[in-house]
């Protein structure tokens, strides 16, 4: 392993650690949504989602240097992948107790601080119903480009094996998670019209189709939402551009204090430059990049134009 990918697992271990303690968790439903419901009226709450690979943990090291902030992304990253691979079959039985556990941890970061930010990629299927059940004042939409999404994902393996699953049939929870089931769980999602298409595929052509299709069922799921709760955080532009951060901030009501020199080593915890590293695509990666990226570009434009986007 190289010194850089030492020094990235050493620093994404370190972030790993810095994660809220949910004292909440083993407590009923009936405590748990009580106490939210008796707190969310005092607090605030931010919901964040994203295709994957949007920047969400240099985000959230940025906003917890701000004293009144709790923020995380993927507390329980298991159930999460659950949560989305049970929603993109429209299987709704995993909601309740997926919802108890999300406000858990929401009243756990209430303990200690006036808001509390939840962020998952997982959210992606779903976002509709957390927004309806948690009443978030903030929506965060992180929107890389599809080139920077596209190598990320290469680069981390996505699809590189053959995978032995009926996407278009779901399939019940195991008694035990396992590493290896909750990456499943988390790339395994049902394609719908696209399912057939899938396994004829090359690992760039299924990435594809799978930032394409994520992209279009975040929009479609918050299109009819108040567009003044949303807003568009577009790495590409934020990308260790401190004004860009700082404008974006104050729009959730909050003030970026550290310095620019403090701002600009943040990144080195959460991002390793062996997970956006070039790639060259063959003639028919590059066909079925381009036939999917259409149904990503309409849908990113449509973002960009219909959301607060602009943060400069």
């Amino acid at each position: 392993m190289s010194l850089e990918k030492l020094k990235f697992n050493f620093f994404n271990r370190q972030f790993r650690k810095t994660k809220p303690k949910n004292i909440y968790k083993y407590k009923d439903n009936y405590f748990i949504s009580k106490l939210f419901n008796e707190r969310h009226k005092k607090k605030f709450l931010i919901l964040q989602t994203q295709i994957g690979r949007g920047g969400a943990k240099w985000l959230i090291d940025i906003l917890n240097t701000i004293e009144s902030i709790t923020a995380f992304g993927e507390r329980n990253a298991k159930e999460e992948s659950f949560y989305r691979y049970c929603r993109s079959h429209n299987i709704y039985k995993f909601d309740e107790k997926f919802l108890n556990l999300i406000k858990s941890e929401i009243i756990s970061d209430w303990e200690t601080s006036y808001i509390s930010l939840i962020s998952s990629p997982y959210f992606s299927h779903g976002i509709d119903f957390l927004d309806k059940e948690l009443s978030p004042k903030k929506i965060i939409i992180l929107l890389p480009s599809a080139k920077r999404l596209i190598s990320s994902l290469k680069n981390k393996g996505w699809y590189i094996n053959d995978l032995e699953i009926d996407i278009g049939k779901f399939q019940d929870l195991p008694k035990s998670f396992i590493k290896k089931e909750n990456h499943f769980y988390g790339r395994m999602i049902n394609f719908e019209n696209f399912n057939s298409e899938f396994y004829r595929l090359t690992q760039v052509g299924k990435i594809s189709l799978f930032i394409s299709t994520t992209l279009q069922k975040i929009y479609n799921q918050v299109k009819n939402l108040d567009k003044k709760k949303i807003l568009i955080f577009r790495l590409d532009e934020a990308d260790q551009n401190y004004d860009y951060c700082k404008n974006f901030i104050k729009k959730l009501d909050l003030n970026l204090k550290i310095s620019e020199k403090e701002f600009l080593k943040l990144k080195k915890r959460t991002s390793g430059s062996h997970e956006n590293k070039e790639i060259i695509f063959n003639d028919l990666e590059n066909d079925e990049c381009r036939n999917y990226l259409k149904i990503f570009n309409y849908y990113e434009n449509k973002f960009l134009n219909e959301f607060d986007s602009r943060h400069s």
